[in-house]
């Protein structure tokens, strides 16, 4: 009788060799501590949100990736923000009040960020892409379809922060983990299958929330 599961837990591992396809999408794995208003700061150079920050009583809060808070050790500069623009962009071509539209699609406005916030902000992202993980072969081949692909620091953060359960299929050492994220401003939950033994992925995919 075959298995509905597109996995087993003998599956052999593999290292992705970071290509990413081809793929207008700008995915978001907001943690739980990001205030749901607080706005996404979009790196043009890394093509992916490194954090959030948002204006309390004239202060703006720097959120990263992996949860911390701070305070800018200088004021962003804050250029008039049109309702339709979701995006705070730095790195690339954009200057504070510069307004355009990423290689995802989505507007977003210029704005001015001191040196130390965004090398913090880009060094939590890379310190999630240096934790190892691995793929089977069927996700793997995922991370090569623009149709499919998830970046892996939105993987990770999925393991991070995600509902940690048994493996549906029911392998010993073998974990589901839960995590909403959002594609395009869409929202979906992104489900991760792990074999926590070697952190090896063996399945992950997303679907459309209710």
């Amino acid at each position: 009788m075959s298995t509905p599961f597109p996995y087993t837990v003998s599956e052999s591992s593999f290292a992705w060799n970071g290509k990413r396809p081809t793929v207008r999408a700008l995915f978001d794995a907001r943690p739980p501590t990001v205030p749901r208003d607080a706005k996404a700061i979009f790196d043009e150079d890394l093509g992916c949100i490194i954090g959030y920050k948002k204006e309390v009583a004239g202060v703006f809060r720097i959120y990263t990736l992996d949860g911390g808070e701070s305070l800018s050790e200088k004021p962003l500069e804050a250029p008039l923000i049109d309702p339709l623009d979701v995006l705070f962009l730095v790195g690339g071509i954009w200057t504070a009040g510069t307004r355009g539209i990423t290689r995802a699609g989505i507007r977003g406005v210029g704005s001015a960020i001191d040196r130390t916030t965004l090398f913090r902000l880009r060094t939590r992202y890379h310190a999630l892409m240096q934790r190892p993980l691995r793929f089977a072969a069927a996700p793997l081949a995922h991370m090569g379809n623009p149709g499919r692909y998830v970046p892996v620091h939105i993987l990770r953060l999925t393991l991070k922060y995600g509902k940690r359960a048994a493996d549906p299929a029911g392998h010993t050492g073998v974990f589901q983990y839960t995590y909403p994220i959002t594609r395009n401003g869409t929202a979906y939950m992104l489900e991760v299958v792990v074999r926590e033994s070697d952190y090896t992925v063996l399945h992950f995919a997303y679907k459309p929330l209710p």
